[in-house]
């Protein structure tokens, strides 16, 4: 609940364009992404991470856009379970048909498994509202105040 100065309560209307629905006996809110550069695609499953400040993808998808890994810009990530090295590489985003060129990293080390949708170059891109309750991924671009 969110209060005004005067002790009334304030509302807030969202509108969003897009609908995801994903599925809840996934860990995690899993959805669809595809990731461009130039005439190469793929296509795989991400999971939004509140938590991350990057958008982190395994290294096998940065290499079957043809990435040559190693000579993106080298970023060690930190986590509970240690820490891991990857590389930035600018590409084209795509979720629910929005697109747009973010950096993002691959992970240098091939058993690296996870595809997260982090704070910088996804999260700041997007507006999204969730009922994780019925799996839905409500989203729209975030074009500024």
């Amino acid at each position: 609940m969110c209060l005004g100065a005067d002790g009334s309560l304030m509302t807030h209307n969202l509108a969003f364009e897009k609908l995801i629905e994903y599925d809840t006996s996934i860990a995690g809110i899993t959805i669809d992404i595809k990731l461009f550069l130039g005439d190469s695609s793929v296509s795989l499953l991400a999971k939004i991470d509140t938590g991350s400040d990057r958008c982190i993808f395994s290294r096998i998808h940065g290499e079957a856009l043809g990435l040559e890994i190693e000579t993106g810009e080298p970023q060690r990530f930190g986590t509970a379970a240690g820490s891991f090295l990857a590389y930035g590489h600018l590409v084209t985003l795509n979720t629910a048909e929005y697109s747009f060129d973010s950096t993002v990293y691959f992970a240098s080390d091939a058993a690296f498994d996870r595809n997260v949708l982090g704070r910088f170059g996804w999260l700041d891109r997007m507006i999204i509202g969730i009922n994780d309750y019925y799996g839905k991924l409500y989203l729209r671009r975030y074009e500024g105040e």
